[in-house]
């Protein structure tokens, strides 16, 4: 991937994954590392790098980089 992505750049360093670690595989459940306490701390990161709040109902269905972009999508944040 040539081209930086903030999202998958934060998911890498925040999870100390390889960095090339495709998108595809940044789910919840393929990241032993992602449990609840990961995620609360992941969406502090996030809210804290892309200066955006998650209401709960947004939380409950941030389980991959696939929903989590498109949440910042929605939120208008471009990546």
């Amino acid at each position: 991937m040539n081209e930086s992505d903030a999202l998958r750049d934060l998911l890498i360093t925040f999870f100390e994954l390889p960095p090339t670690s495709a998108t595809d595989d940044l789910t919840q459940a393929s990241i032993a590392k992602w449990d609840s306490l990961a995620m609360v701390q992941l969406i502090t990161e996030m809210q804290s790098a892309f200066e955006v709040e998650f209401d709960i109902d947004e939380i409950e269905r941030l389980r991959s980089y696939t929903e989590i972009r498109a949440a910042l999508a929605r939120k208008k944040i471009a990546l």
